[in-house]
């Protein structure tokens, strides 16, 4: 499931991702600073065995991984607006 999350330029819900990210345990699996904004370029996490990608360009942000993943995601920050 792919889902488009922000513009770029959107710094509160890059830190309501980021707080999502902490809630469900998902950790990047390269090493970069996880702070907003975000890095532009490719970021991959991990929750357990499952991945996901976050593709943050000049214009949007968006997450790409398996349905239940991003559907967990997408409710961990729901609940915290």
């Amino acid at each position: 499931m792919r889902v488009d999350i922000c513009s770029r330029e959107d710094y509160a819900t890059q830190a309501a991702l980021l707080q999502a990210f902490a809630r469900i345990g998902a950790f990047p699996e390269d090493e970069f600073d996880m702070e907003v904004p975000l890095p532009t370029g490719l970021l991959r996490f991990r929750v357990g065995t499952d991945t996901f990608t976050v593709f943050v360009d000049a214009w949007d942000i968006d997450l790409e991984g398996s349905d239940e993943l991003m559907k967990q995601v997408l409710a961990v920050m729901a609940d915290a607006c």
